[in-house]
């Protein structure tokens, strides 16, 4: 089933949740042909599942071990052994990003970095090297070959963080969950395992400001969000596709601007960034799916569900060098066509504009949801 910018479902004072779980009514079987057809297309839609499961597994897990070699991880520290919760992240001349995005994550309780280094030419390996949580592997290679780091992430995922938790977020990206403004990670993890959730689900949420986007300087070790503070609360739709169990969202200020007309064709902000790598963990599309297919819609079993949201600062100054420099675009996905030089003089700024100050924001709009997690959990 699927929800485009003309539907009433667009995400408005509906959560994101919600959507999901009316997504799939259609797609059930239909029950007025009695149990026996009921099993039969039960069972057609298992055998079909069970082969496109093993189709994705047998080929992320071929890429991974192929991509292995292009990685060094003589950088990898003993101290990440005793790390129960893990980011991992791939970079490339990033390192004006790094000391906030540490600093960030390890109030929030993450207990150890690996840090992919795709052939970065600034001081990023410099600036790592001083911290005894961040275990640097250098990536040689295409990062675009490499399905955009995601080979190079399953392997070191699978082969270094078994049985811990693992965040997977990018550099401009900020995690925030109902009540992370007072709870930790841990926190977090503890309950999930307790409600039977393997994974998180969360949306990417573009950061802009009311300014030009060459003027959204931020100097290293500054909070982004001093800099680029505004969202858009409305405007996202989803397509639940019950053969993936995936959520696909579109749409926010980057479907408004950029993707108006097309909007499916825009990039998608659904993500899977924190899981238990409890067996083999294969990452399929950035980190929008991931296999097994089940961990991809990521439910309580008891207790309420929570869902998050990553804080991406993508409009930043740096976006317009991005967009214009042909080695960038070469590694990047076909949307940066529609991102140009001249769209840094547009007004990101429209009706579904607000201020973000703290989760709450988001969950008033429902783009996060489970805040009585925290009091469940207790303590």
């Amino acid at each position: 089933m699927r929800y485009d910018a003309s539907s009433s479902t667009m995400l408005t004072d509906n959560s994101l949740l919600t959507l999901a779980r009316s997504a799939t009514t259609s797609d059930r079987p239909d029950r007025r042909g009695g149990l026996s057809s009921l099993g039969s297309a039960f069972a057609r839609l298992a055998n079909g599942q069970a082969s496109r499961s093993f189709s994705h597994f047998a080929k992320a897990h071929l890429r991974r071990r192929l991509k292995a070699g292009q990685l060094n991880v003589s950088g990898m520290r003993k101290s990440m052994r005793w790390a129960r919760h893990v980011l991992v992240c791939v970079v490339r001349n990033e390192g004006h990003r790094l000391a906030f995005f540490l600093d960030y994550y390890r109030r929030l309780g993450i207990e150890h970095f690996i840090v992919i280094d795709n052939q970065s030419t600034d001081d990023t390996a410099t600036l790592l090297a001083g911290f005894d949580d961040v275990s640097l592997v250098v990536a040689t290679g295409s990062y675009k070959a490499a399905r955009f780091g995601n080979d190079w992430i399953n392997e070191v995922i699978n082969r270094y963080c078994s049985e811990k938790w693992v965040l997977y977020v990018d550099a401009d990206e900020f995690l925030v969950f109902p009540h992370s403004d007072t709870r930790s990670i841990a926190d977090l993890t503890r309950y999930m395992t307790r409600a039977g959730m393997g994974a998180l689900r969360a949306v990417m949420v573009d950061m802009y400001s009311d300014r030009n986007i060459s003027t959204n300087i931020c100097a290293p070790g500054r909070d982004p969000l001093e800099v680029c503070s505004l969202f858009d609360a409305s405007g996202y739709a989803v397509d639940y596709v019950e053969k993936d169990r995936t959520l696909w969202i579109k749409g926010g200020v980057r479907g408004r601007v950029y993707f108006s007309d097309q909007l499916w064709n825009g990039p998608a902000l659904n993500k899977l960034p924190l899981v238990y790598v409890g067996g083999e963990r294969l990452y399929l599309k950035s980190s929008h799916q991931i296999w097994p297919l089940g961990l991809n819609r990521p439910e309580a079993k008891a207790g309420p569900t929570v869902t998050a949201a990553l804080l991406h600062y993508k409009f930043m100054s740096s976006f317009v060098e991005n967009v214009t420099e042909r080695p960038i675009l070469s590694e990047h996905t076909a949307e940066y066509a529609a991102y140009s030089a001249d769209r840094n003089a547009i007004s990101f700024v429209g009706e579904p504009t607000r201020t973000y100050r703290d989760w709450r924001d988001f969950a008033r709009c429902g783009l996060i949801e489970g805040e009585a997690w925290a009091e469940a959990a207790g303590g």
